[in-house]
């Protein structure tokens, strides 16, 4: 309800903010049409049933940062490769408002330098090809209830590169995004739209999803981000599938209760290709990860379903801690460091002794927390976590020599560190949790890694 009441007061804001510049900017009226060099020096509103065309090759200086372009009638800033056209202004400078405006408009070969928001947008349709975006706060600015075209297009530089608001569903296909200092796309408040087919390079988060997300995120590359996909409260969405991710901080990260579908995908030199926190427990299917420095990181009673995987020269295949047991089955680990490692607070010892619900709810409690999902979280948990029925290459040999009761240097667990203490919760002796690999598959499974695209 808060959230509720707080969007209502943005957008009347938002609205009122907009109809005072109506009100004191140049109106537009009929057919207007600019070319060569514009020099804008107040803000200009087309009017409802207007349009406003600007001619290829036209330059557009803006005099002042208050300066603001509202459409409620139609723009068409149709550049060419040979003549872009161009809005240069002072930084933070206002941009192009639709507001509430017919579909038809159109930005192609249209370059944007140092706005506030380049491109901001309530209730309208409309198509971005082949643009430029540079050094803006905002490049694209969905605000509510739009969803455009967005195709071919490079954004650099910028804070955010398109922000997905309030039941946006825009087509993000085939752009690249480089060096967004917040994210490249921010989706939240019941957006929704297909992002394929595009690269990320070095951003902070390439894309960051709060609340659901029913849609997918397929065939793009992520290359060199911070974090390539981060999840919080998403549920069993998105479908993250047949993307490439190579050398990012983190790949996907799963947070609070974000359980992703993550398929078909390939997780090659990242530092952790999958992290899982709090709850994130996504399913994890036919996905390759290589040379990565841990490809799953399972922690706080994340519990991802992990199967016809492909782990292959892991640093660390798979890690976990704080009461997370993942289901895996049915995968090939081929020449990992370490296959499995348990953390120090992966103890089902601990959990029966002393709990760890009551502390995550007086944690939440004290932070006003009033998330429903926590009350589902588990109380019971087996000692060790199960790794049988996979195929360990030329590792299985290792342990047909150790036996199933083994301790294998292939794994890290009660053998390595039969008790752990916390001093942070109180002077108590516990067991770490052990780690089942028996029975073992004396064969590799078939199937396993990317599927080839029907």
């Amino acid at each position: 309800m808060w959230h509720q009441k707080a969007l209502t007061s943005f957008v009347a804001v938002a609205i009122v903010l907009f109809l005072s510049g109506y009100c004191n900017a140049k109106e537009l009226s009929g057919k207007v049409r600019w070319s060569g060099q514009i020099d804008l020096q107040e803000s200009v509103v087309v009017s409802p049933g207007a349009s406003l065309s600007i001619a290829p090759g036209t330059q557009i200086t803006i005099a002042n940062p208050q300066v603001k372009i509202s459409v409620r009638g139609f723009i068409k800033a149709n550049g060419s490769a040979s003549a872009p056209i161009v809005f240069k202004g002072p930084t933070g400078w206002l941009g192009v408002e639709f507001m509430e405006a017919p579909p038809g408009s159109s930005f192609l070969w249209t370059e944007f330098y140092s706005a506030q928001a380049a491109i901001s947008s309530f209730a309208t349709d409309f198509k971005v090809e082949n643009c430029t975006f540079k050094e803006g706060e905002f490049a694209i600015k969905l605000l509510r209830e739009s969803s455009p075209v967005i195709i071919n297009s490079l954004f650099e530089n910028n804070q955010v590169g398109v922000a997905n608001e309030m039941k946006s569903g825009p087509e993000i296909r085939g752009n690249r995004f480089i060096n967004q200092t917040r994210s490249a796309i921010l989706a939240s408040h019941n957006s929704k739209g297909v992002i394929t087919e595009n690269t990320f390079e070095k951003n902070k988060q390439a894309i960051a999803l709060l609340q659901n997300y029913p849609d997918r995120i397929s065939k793009n590359s992520f290359i060199e981000n911070e974090v390539g996909i981060y999840c919080n409260q998403t549920k069993s969405t998105p479908l993250i599938e047949e993307n490439s991710f190579e050398r990012n901080q983190y790949g996907v990260l799963n947070f609070s209760f974000s359980y992703p579908v993550i398929k078909n995908n390939r997780f090659v030199g990242n530092k952790t290709a999958v992290h899982n926190d709090q709850y994130g427990s996504p399913l994890v299917e036919n996905n390759l990860f290589r040379d990565n420095e841990t490809a799953l990181y399972s922690y706080r009673k994340s519990n991802p379903k992990v199967r016809l995987n492909s782990f292959e020269k892991n640093d660390l295949a798979l890690y976990c801690d704080f009461s997370a047991y993942p289901e895996i089955k049915q995968n090939n680990f081929l020449g990992n460091t370490v296959g499995v490692k348990l953390g120090i607070y992966q103890s089902a010892d601990w959990e029966r002794r002393s709990g760890s619900k009551k502390i995550m709810q007086r944690e939440a409690s004290s932070r006003k927390s009033q998330n429903p999902l926590l009350a589902k979280a588990p109380e019971t948990f087996n000692d060790y976590v199960d790794v049988s029925g996979n195929w360990w290459g030329d590792d299985t040999a290792q342990l047909v020599k150790v036996g199933k009761e083994g301790n294998s240097p292939l794994f890290y667990d009660r053998h390595d560190k039969p008790e752990v203490t916390y001093k942070d919760y109180g002077p108590g002796v516990y067991k770490l949790d052990r780690i089942q690999f028996s029975p073992w598959l004396d064969a590799p499974v078939k199937g396993v890694g990317p599927l080839e695209t029907q």
